[in-house]
C-alpha cells in the first residue's frame, strides 16, 4: 500500500508541475481514410523537424506551436501526401478536425472500399510498425478477419517468430521466438492478464477464452523500450479492444458451419455499435461475441519405459461442445481536444463440455499362460470453465510541451470446474472398469528379464525394438487386436475405481496503476518518465480422490447398468485417418447421466483410496495447494533523440521491483505444517534503441535490451513432501531468482509505396539463472543426504536467430495478376543450455524453424486468402538421453477465407480450418517413430453473413 501512495503522490507532483508550464498553440485533429481512422500517420510541421504520429484512434496533437501561419504535411503509407495550411494564435486550441486521405494508387483504391468495413488492414498495421522506436509486428482487426482465427491466441500464429501450443485444436498459450509461453508477456491494453488454466502452475496465460472479434489490433514487441513492462524473455505480445468509433457504426455477423471430426454444428455471431455524439466530446462502443461449436479429437497415447517398448496403449475418442463468449464495451469524453478520460470494460468466458471415453490396453498385464491382458474403460464426463473479468478508467491530458496519461485497472480470471457430478462435488468426473483375460497376439509381447537385455522387472512389453511404432502403419499400431477374443465385454467389464479430480484457481490483480509523463524539451528531444503498480494475489486448490468399492456383495459390473449403457459417441470414425478398424473392438460404454448416475447411487459403498489419491489430508498433492501475494513496482526514464533526419536514438532505464509472498503446506513425516516463504528483489533494465532512416520508406534498427522473467508460480510455492522412507523431498523452491537476458537484435526493413514490406533481421539473447527440474542431495530440517527433486537455477543459456519476411501486392504483374499478393515471413534459431549432470540441449520450446505463407486476391469487393503456417518440432522435457527427451512435433495448417462484399452495407463470407488435418504428435527423441501422443483434430467450415452500417 505504501508504493500506492508513492504512485499517487507522483501523479499529483507531475499533475500539477504540467500545469505550470507557459502556453503556446496547440493543433488538433483526426486522419481517416474516409471511413476509418489511421493510426501511426505522420503529422510534421512542413520545414521543421517538430511532428507527431496519430494514435490508435487517428488522433493527433501537435503542441508548443507557435503563433502565425504554418503548413502541416499527413503521409502515410499507402495514400498520398497531403498539406494542409494552418493559421495559430497563442494560447488557443486550433481543431483542424478530420483529415481525409486518398489511396495513393488505383488499385488500393479497389481494395480499400467507400462505405466498406473492409478497409486496408495491412497499411494501418505497417504505418504503426514503421513509426514505432521498439521493434514490433502489429496486426489490425480488419486483418485478423480476413483469417479464420477465432481465439486471441490463434491471431498471433500469423507473425513473425510466433507460435502457438493448442489445446483439442484451438489455439491457447503463445510462444515468441521459440521460447517458453511462461518466458514472453501476453497483455490486454498493456496490462497483463492474470493465469488461470487447469493444469499448468505458470506465468503463461491461456488465451483461448478471449475472442478474436473483440480486438482492435496485436502487437508483438521483439525489443522492449523503458516504458514497457519488459518481464517476458521473448518478448510481449499486446491485445488492444476496441476504442469508442470517429462515427456511428453499426456491423452485425452471424455464421454457421460444421466440424467433420464431431459431427456437430458450429454457430457463432458477433455484434458492434458505436457512435460519437453531434459535439464529438462523447464516444462509445460495445461489441459482443459468441461461438458455440461441436468439437472431437481422436487420440491415441503410448506409455513407455525408456526405449523397452510400451506396456500401455491408451485410445482416446474426445467429443465436446465450447462455447466462447466475450464483451468489450468502451466510453470516453473528450473535455477538449486535447484533454480525455475513457473507460474500458471487458468479459471473456470458455465454457467447455468434454465427454471423453478412454480405453487403457494394458500389456504390463499380460497373462503369458493364456495370451491374454487388461483392458480398462474410464468413462469421463467434465465441464471447465475459465472466466475473465476487467476494467480500467484513465485519461490523458496534452499540454503546450508534453503530455501525461495515467490509468488505474482491475483483473480477475478464474478456472473453476462445472456441478459434475452435483454442484457439491464439481469436478473432473471418471468412472473405470476394468477386464481381463482379453486376448493379445503373443508374438507381439515380451517380458524378458534384465540379464537378457530387458527391464527386469515384471511388466510386458509391446514392440520391444525399442517401442518404435509407425503411425501410419495400421498393423504396427494395432496388430495386437487382431486376436479374435480382443473384444470389450460389458459383462465382464468389472468396476475398478471412481475419480474426482479437483482444481479451482483464481488470479486477480487488484489494483494495476500507471502514470506516464512525456516532455518535449525541443523538437528534437523528449523525456519520458513513469511509474507501474500492481497488487496481485493467487489462490490455488488441488485434490485427486480415488473411491474404491466397499459395498456389500459382489463388485458390480458395467452390464449392471443396463438402463445407461451407451454406445461409444464417435466410436464409428475414430481414428479413420489412419484406416483403423480398432474400433470395432470397442464396447458399450456408460452415459453422461448413467456415470452422475452411479455417484449418486454409490456413495454409502464407495470409500476413499488414501494410498492412491493426492490430497493435503493425506500429506500429498501439497506442491498444487499454494497461495501467492505479490506487488510490483517499476519506475522508468527514458530519452529520445531526433539526431537527424536519419538517425534517432532512445535509451533508458526500467527499474522493477518484485515482492512476493507464498504460503503453502510441508509434510513432515506426516505432519502436515503450514509454511511461508518471501522473496524480494529489483530488476535493472537498461535498453538502447537506435533507428537509421537512410531512406523515407527504409529502416535500418538496432537494440541492445535487458529484460526478465519472474519464476512460475508452482515452482517458487514452498509446498512439497519429504518421504522418510526414502529420505526424499519432493516441492517448489521459493529461493529462486528470476531469469535475465540481455537482448541484441539488429533489423532491416523497406516499406513499399503500394502497401508491403520487406524485412531481415538477426537476434541474439544471452540468458542467466534459467529454471530446470533437478536431483541433488541436501539438508531438510537438520537430515542429511536428503534428495531433493525441486526446481533450481541453472547454468547459462543462449539463443540466436534470423527472421526474414515479404508483404508484397503484385502491383507490378498486368491486369488480373496485379490483385495478388503474398505474405511470407521465416525465422530460423538455434540454441544451447546445459542440464546440472552436464549434457548440452537447445533450451526447451526452441523450434529450429517456423513458417507463414499467404496468398491472397483483393479486388473490388472480393476477398480470399489461403494461409500456411509451419512449426518444426522442438523438446519440452529433457531426460539424460537422447532417446527420453519428448518433443512437441512438427505441426502444419493449411486454412482458407474468401468474403464478398455486396453493396455498401452485406458482405458474405466462408472459411475452411484445418484442410490438411495433419496430427498433432508428441514424440520421444528426435524422429517421430517413438510416438508418445498422437491426436487428429479434423476439418472445420463456417459460412455466415455480416451487415455493417
Amino acid at each position: 500500500m505504501n508504493n500506492f501512495k508513492l504512485l499517487v503522490s507522483t501523479f499529483f507532483v507531475l499533475l500539477v508541475s504540467s500545469n505550470a508550464f507557459s502556453q503556446k498553440a496547440t493543433i488538433t485533429g483526426t486522419v481517416s481514410d474516409g471511413n476509418y481512422p489511421l493510426p501511426g500517420a505522420s503529422v510534421m510541421i512542413s520545414n521543421t523537424n517538430k511532428g507527431v504520429n496519430t494514435d490508435f484512434d487517428g488522433k493527433f496533437v501537435l503542441t508548443n506551436v507557435d503563433s502565425g501561419k504554418l503548413n502541416i504535411l499527413i503521409s502515410y503509407i499507402g495514400f498520398k501526401k497531403k498539406e494542409i495550411s494552418v493559421k495559430t494564435v497563442e494560447n488557443k486550441n486550433v481543431n483542424i478536425g478530420l483529415i481525409v486521405l486518398e489511396a495513393s494508387s488505383e488499385e488500393l483504391n479497389e481494395i480499400v472500399i467507400s462505405g466498406s468495413t473492409r478497409r486496408n488492414s495491412e497499411a494501418r498495421a505497417l504505418n504503426i510498425q514503421k513509426k514505432a522506436m521498439s521493434i514490433l509486428n502489429v496486426i489490425a482487426a480488419d486483418g485478423i478477419g480476413k483469417l479464420p482465427d477465432r481465439n486471441a491466441a490463434e491471431t498471433v500464429q500469423r507473425i513473425q517468430g510466433l507460435s502457438i501450443e493448442r489445446d483439442q485444436g484451438e489455439g491457447r498459450f503463445v510462444s515468441v521466438r521459440g521460447l517458453p509461453p511462461f518466458w514472453a508477456s501476453t497483455t490486454i491494453n498493456g496490462n497483463r492478464i492474470p493465469t488461470a488454466e487447469e493444469e499448468t502452475t505458470s506465468r503463461a496465460t491461456a488465451f483461448d477464452f478471449f475472442p478474436s472479434e473483440l480486438i482492435s489490433y496485436v502487437q508483438a514487441a521483439k525489443a522492449y523500450t523503458p516504458d514497457m513492462e519488459a518481464d517476458g524473455i521473448g518478448g510481449g505480445v499486446n491485445f488492444i479492444t476496441q476504442t469508442a468509433p470517429a462515427k456511428q457504426i453499426l456491423s452485425v455477423n452471424v455464421g454457421g458451419g460444421y466440424n467433420v471430426k464431431s459431427e456437430k454444428p458450429i454457430y457463432n455471431a458477433s455484434l458492434t455499435i458505436g457512435n460519437k455524439s453531434k459535439n464529438g466530446k462523447f464516444g462509445y462502443i460495445l461489441n459482443g461475441s459468441y461461438w458455440n461449436r461441436g468439437w472431437g479429437t481422436d487420440n491415441f497415447e503410448a506409455r513407455r519405459k525408456g526405449d523397452e517398448g510400451v506396456y500401455r496403449m491408451e485410445l482416446r475418442d474426445y467429443n465436446g461442445e465450447r462455447v466462447t463468449k466475450g464483451i468489450n464495451g468502451a466510453m470516453e469524453y473528450n473535455f477538449t481536444p486535447a484533454t480525455k478520460m475513457y473507460f474500458r470494460g471487458m468479459y471473456g468466458t470458455l465454457l467447455d463440455t468434454e465427454k471423453h471415453y478412454k480405453h487403457r490396453v494394458r500389456f504390463d498385464k499380460f497373462n503369458a499362460n493364456t495370451s491374454t491382458a487388461r483392458v480398462e474403460l474410464q468413462n469421463i464426463h467434465n465441464e471447465l470453465i475459465t472466466e475473465m473479468f476487467g476494467s480500467e478508467i484513465g485519461g490523458k491530458h496534452n499540454f503546450n510541451n508534453g503530455k501525461l496519461d495515467w490509468s488505474i485497472a482491475s483483473y480477475s480470471n478464474e478456472f473453476k470446474y462445472g456441478g459434475i457430478p452435483t454442484a457439491e462435488d464439481k469436478s473432473y468426473f471418471v468412472v473405470k472398469y476394468k477386464q481381463d483375460g482379453v486376448g493379445i497376439k503373443p508374438d507381439y509381447l515380451d517380458n524378458r528379464p534384465k540379464a537378457n537385455g530387458g527391464a527386469g522387472d515384471d511388466r510386458a512389453y509391446w514392440k520391444v525394438d525399442g517401442g518404435k511404432l509407425d503411425y501410419n502403419d495400421t498393423d504396427a499400431l494395432f496388430g495386437f487386436y487382431s486376436d479374435p477374443s480382443f473384444k470389450m465385454d460389458a459383462t465382464k467389464m468389472k468396476f475398478a475405481d471412481l475419480e474426482l479430480y479437483k482444481i479451482s484457481i483464481r488470479e486477480r490483480d487488484n489494483i494495476v496503476a500507471s502514470l506516464n509523463y512525456e516532455l518535449n524539451v525541443n523538437d528534437n528531444f523528449k523525456l519520458k518518465v513513469g511509474t507501474k503498480y500492481r497488487d496481485k494475489d493467487r489462490r490455488a486448490t488441488f485434490e485427486d480422490l480415488f473411491y474404491g468399492w466397499s459395498g456389500a456383495g459382489t463388485t458390480p459390473f458395467l452390464s449392471d447398468e443396463s438402463k445407461f449403457i451407451t454406445e461409444q459417441p464417435g466410436r464409428a470414425n475414430y481414428l479413420k485417418e489412419l484406416g483403423a478398424n480398432i474400433q470395432n473392438t470397442f464396447g458399450p460404454v456408460l452415459s453422461t447421466d448413467g456415470m452422475t448416475n452411479f455417484w449418486n447411487k454409490n456413495r454409502a459403498n464407495l470409500t476413499v483410496l488414501p494410498d492412491d489419491s493426492a490430497a493435503k489430508q493425506f500429506n500429498t498433492g501439497l506442491g498444487r495447494n499454494f497461495n501467492v501475494d505479490e506487488t510490483h513496482l517499476s519506475f522508468y526514464g527514458m530519452g529520445t533523440l531526433k539526431a537527424s533526419e536519419q538517425w534517432t536514438v532512445l535509451g533508458g532505464l526500467r527499474a522493477t521491483k518484485t515482492n512476493t509472498k507464498v504460503g503453502g503446506y510441508v509434510n513432515d513425516n506426516r505432519t502436515l505444517i503450514k509454511s511461508m516463504k518471501t522473496n524480494n528483489y529489483w530488476a535493472i533494465l537498461p535498453m538502447l534503441h537506435i533507428k537509421y532512416s537512410p531512406l523515407e520508406d527504409m529502416n535500418i534498427r538496432f537494440a541492445a535490451t535487458r529484460s526478465f522473467s519472474r519464476p512460475n508460480f508452482g515452482d517458487i510455492s514452498p509446498s512439497g513432501t519429504y518421504f522418510s522412507l526414502e529420505n526424499e523431498f519432493k516441492g517448489g523452491n521459493p529461493n529462486l531468482k528470476p531469469t535475465y537476458s540481455w537482448n541484441l537484435d539488429l533489423l532491416g526493413e523497406y516499406y513499399f509505396e503500394n502497401v508491403g514490406v520487406l524485412n531481415a533481421g538477426i537476434f541474439y539473447k544471452s540468458i542467466t539463472d534459467p529454471i530446470i527440474n533437478n536431483t541433488y542431495q541436501g539438508t531438510y530440517n537438520g537430515i542429511t543426504g536428503v534428495e531433493f527433486n525441486t526446481p533450481v537455477n541453472g547454468n547459462k543459456a543462449w539463443i540466436g536467430g534470423i527472421e526474414l519476411g515479404l508483404n508484397k501486392r503484385f502491383d507490378f504483374l498486368p491486369g488480373f495478376w496485379k490483385y495478388f499478393g503474398t505474405q511470407i515471413n521465416a525465422t530460423f534459431m538455434d540454441s544451447e543450455t546445459s542440464k546440472p549432470s552436464g549434457r548440452k540441449v537447445a533450451l526447451a520450446y526452441q523450434a529450429n524453424a517456423l513458417f507463414n505463407a499467404q496468398l491472397f486476391y483483393e479486388k473490388d469487393g472480393f476477398n480470399t486468402r489461403l494461409a500456411f503456417n509451419h512449426k518444426g518440432k522442438y523438446a519440452i522435457a529433457y531426460g539424460e538421453r537422447d532417446i527420453d527427451d519428448v518433443y512437441y512435433g512438427k505441426y502444419s495448417t493449411l486454412d482458407f477465407s474468401a468474403s464478398y462484399q455486396i453493396g455498401k452495407k452485406w458482405t458474405i463470407f466462408t472459411d475452411v480450418n484445418n484442410i490438411l488435418n495433419n496430427p498433432l504428435i508428441y514424440h520421444y527423441g528426435k524422429t517421430e517413430d517413438r510416438p508418445k501422443q498422437v491426436e487428429f483434430y479434423g476439418i472445420k467450415g463456417n459460412i455466415g453473413i455480416k451487415y455493417s452500417l
